[in-house]
């Protein structure tokens, strides 16, 4: 039991001087602490080592308020009109009557491009199984090419409306609609 006291005595002391220097570099400070408010920035020399100086950080600066600034506060959408140029540089200049502009000739708004002539001919239409209409057509190569209301044929145009006796075509690309009248022989 004598030996049982010993084993606890030694980390008991370590622990004991540990928290008395703590203690005592919370108290004073220590070598890192931060400066009293309203003391001056000053450097601190490292320890005498011959390191040069270290600047001190002056943590009352953070209270004071930030100068004003015009960042940001530009509108890049606000366009106006170029300021004037100063009076002094206008009665300087002689003064010149200037002629009255030519007057623009009035806007003539430009001509649709001609159609191309279509190498399609209508031959005729007929009803398909569930009553919807069938164009038929023949290009100038005499191929025969048939198809509904909206659906794109020889890959240049797209039927519009199948009638009895014409059938309304658009050029694939082109708002134009234009009629083809039924075609004998």
């Amino acid at each position: 039991m004598v030996k049982d006291w010993k084993r606890w005595v030694v980390p008991g002391l370590a622990v004991v001087a540990a928290l008395a220097a703590g203690w005592v570099v919370l108290r004073d400070g220590g070598p890192g602490a931060a400066p009293v408010a309203g003391a001056a920035a000053e450097p601190v020399r490292a320890a005498g080592r011959g390191e040069p100086d270290l600047p001190r950080i002056d943590l009352a600066r953070l209270d004071r308020g930030r100068p004003a600034s015009g960042v940001g506060r530009r509108d890049i959408f606000d366009f106006g009109v170029a300021p004037a140029p100063p009076a002094s540089r206008v009665a300087a200049m002689p003064q010149v009557e200037a002629e009255a502009p030519p007057t623009p000739p009035p806007y003539v708004a430009p001509t649709p491009p001609p159609l191309t002539p279509l190498n399609i001919k209508y031959i005729g239409a007929f009803e398909g199984r569930h009553g919807l209409k069938v164009a038929v057509l023949m290009t100038d190569r005499k191929e025969v090419l048939t198809g509904q209301p909206g659906e794109v044929v020889a890959n240049r145009y797209r039927i519009v409306r199948v009638g009895l006796e014409s059938v309304d075509v658009q050029e694939v690309g082109s708002d134009q609609v234009r009629r083809i009248p039924l075609k004998g022989n």
